[in-house]
């Protein structure tokens, strides 16, 4: 049966993650988790498609290896093994046997997603994660998923995007969001959190943000930037 792969949209956005592990993994075979994979080996991404055909998967695949060469600029990721991308067609088969798509395992270099899902967001998760080939040494959601969002690569204005998310919600200060302090949905922690990303990421010198996204809480934000002035980007 043949599938047909749209062109990658915005949608799946707030339900993409990263996770430390699942119950099934799937290791590349063709009958993994009963299903037949459509392999395609890449430079730097092998892919596996749902069905044993797939209409459109040569765009597919030639889009995602210009965007993993593109945020590879950003990260230089070293990964112990070349990065898996799971594209499913059947998204109820999808949520029974692995979970909600899409999301990253990225400390086993593997993103389940959907074939509209964005181009970035969770190429980025495990990019992010082997920068340099020194996993994380502490992780926190705001920072993790603003990264995702930052680098997702959809041509938006995030800061109006943000705006917009956070409207009505009792949030005063990016720090009550980053330190968990705030309650917050996870689309306005998804919008506030790429804004700010992007943001820091134009205000900071390389050695720092590479410094922040191996050590994410807001106390090792202010060791890295500087109290005063990590809080002075803040506000």
């Amino acid at each position: 049966m043949k599938y047909f792969i749209a062109p990658v949209a915005c949608i799946f956005l707030f339900t993409q993650c990263s996770r430390d592990t699942i119950n099934v993994q799937p290791t590349g075979g063709y009958d993994t988790l009963g299903i037949h994979w459509m392999t395609i080996e890449r430079t730097n991404i092998t892919y596996y498609f749902q069905g044993t055909g797939a209409s459109g998967a040569s765009l597919y695949t030639d889009m995602h290896e210009e965007a993993y060469t593109k945020l590879d600029e950003v990260f230089k990721a070293k990964m112990p093994q070349k990065l898996r991308f799971f594209v499913w067609t059947d998204w109820d088969l999808a949520r029974q046997l692995v979970g909600p798509l899409g999301f990253a395992v990225p400390s086993e270099c593997i993103t389940h997603v959907a074939a509209s899902q964005t181009l970035g967001h969770e190429m980025t998760h495990s990019l992010a994660y082997w920068a340099a080939g020194i996993p994380p040494t502490t992780q926190n959601r705001f920072i993790n998923e603003g990264l995702a969002v930052a680098f997702d690569l959809r041509e938006t204005d995030r800061i109006d995007e943000a705006k917009e998310a956070i409207s009505g919600q009792n949030i005063s200060s990016v720090a009550d969001v980053w330190s968990g302090s705030a309650q917050i949905d996870d689309e306005a922690l998804y919008l506030l959190g790429g804004a700010f990303m992007d943001y820091l990421y134009k205000q900071s010198q390389p050695d720092q943000f590479f410094t922040l996204i191996k050590n994410q809480t807001i106390e090792d934000a202010e060791s890295i930037y500087g109290k005063e002035r990590l809080h002075a980007l803040i506000a």
